[in-house]
């Protein structure tokens, strides 16, 4: 079946579903504008025109899912928007010229000499950081991965990127390609169990491998009962990442470390399935800043009311809401010793953040 096939089926979905209820529009900006799922699946069913308007249209939108959670008739408008991305790209109706700082940044994620293997022999369990976390949080991340390797030494590292942003752009193929890549590399060294820290990572490999297991890091945390700092906050409140709304077992976890940590946590009215989105999701900053700025101030008016800094366990997440104040990220808390919340490197340094751990994880 083509993308094009596959976005109308999509789109007849929501059609046939939505009840326009307003649920979703009051809670988006993106839909207070474009209107509801309903009539933008109609438009796009309408004619190849209307096919075409609402894939571009799909670039404001920040494909967060709050839509889908919400939703209580199970429209699903978000995969609709996702499918019309894909739409976009195999008929070439948007250039992503916007977008090329984030698709370089995949690009370097792949290539020596950001991509690495530690794999100790035996090895059947590996950590896979991602691209960001390394880079704005290198001494968390090494911290924690000393941590498993105190339970199970045979524990590896991949360094590599889970190319999310070609995915989420709708460059459909070219992600297949490079995902399919790192997982024959899994499946050829014996590897059955992927650990991931960044969100992103752990939501793409989980979709696109059911057959490896895929669990957070933050799981393997709590089951192993591994001991974490005495953290330099006494109280928090968690931002959950829009990508793992629906990843219960996630945001179970990572309230248990915290709380085991000592800190009070004082929870958003958004937050686990009903978060919101940072303002990043979707590459929306590069197509409409408005639209990202709108859930960015959101996120932190929902903080702010509640009297608590932010921590959250998505790098990318932490950088983005980092404003006065900046954000805490839950590996960087539990396991390095501070006073209190470092503020962010430099998107310059990050790179050279990335090189450093690839030397320390060997020493691990």
């Amino acid at each position: 079946m083509t993308n094009s096939n596959i976005s109308r089926t999509a789109m007849r979905l929501t059609a046939d579903n939505c009840i326009d209820c307003g649920l979703c529009v009051s809670h988006c900006s993106f839909l207070q504008d474009a209107g509801s799922p309903d009539k933008i699946a109609e438009n796009g069913l309408s004619s190849e025109i209307g096919h075409d308007e609402t894939s571009i249209m799909s670039y404001h939108c920040s494909t967060c899912s709050l839509c889908s959670s919400v939703c209580p008739v199970g429209a699903n408008p978000a995969n609709m928007f996702i499918e019309l991305r894909n739409h976009a790209q195999d008929n070439r109706l948007v250039r992503l010229n916007d977008y090329s700082p984030l698709l370089k940044y995949e690009k370097v994620g792949t290539h020596f000499p950001f991509r690495d293997n530690i794999l100790p022999e035996g090895c059947e369990t590996a950590f896979f950081p991602g691209c960001t976390l390394p880079g704005l949080f290198p001494e968390g991340t090494i911290a924690a991965y000393s941590a498993l390797k105190k339970k199970d030494p045979s524990i590896g590292m991949i360094l590599n990127c889970c190319s999310k942003p070609s995915k989420m752009l709708g460059l459909i193929n070219e992600h297949t390609e490079s995902i399919s890549d790192i997982f024959d590399f899994i499946k050829s060294k014996g590897i059955k169990r992927i650990l991931t820290a960044c969100p992103n990572c752990h939501m793409t490999f989980k979709e696109f491998s059911p057959s490896i297991e895929i669990i957070s890091i933050y799981e393997e945390l709590v089951n192993l009962e591994i001991k974490t700092n005495t953290a330099w906050l006494k109280h928090a409140t968690v931002h959950d990442p829009c990508v793992t709304r629906f990843e219960s077992a996630v945001h179970n976890s990572v309230r248990t470390l915290l709380c085991r940590a000592g800190i009070e946590l004082i929870e958003m009215e958004h937050s686990r399935e009903h978060t919101f989105c940072c303002g990043e999701g979707g590459g929306v900053p590069a197509h409409n800043a408005e639209n990202a700025r709108a859930w960015t101030q959101k996120r932190r008016l929902e903080a702010k009311q509640t009297g608590a800094p932010i921590v959250t366990y998505c790098a990318g997440c932490a950088n983005y809401l980092s404003d006065e104040k900046p954000v805490a990220h839950v590996l960087d808390l539990l396991f390095v010793k501070r006073n209190e919340t470092p503020e962010l490197p430099k998107f310059q340094i990050g790179y050279l953040n990335r090189l450093k751990l690839r030397i320390s994880a060997r020493f691990a």
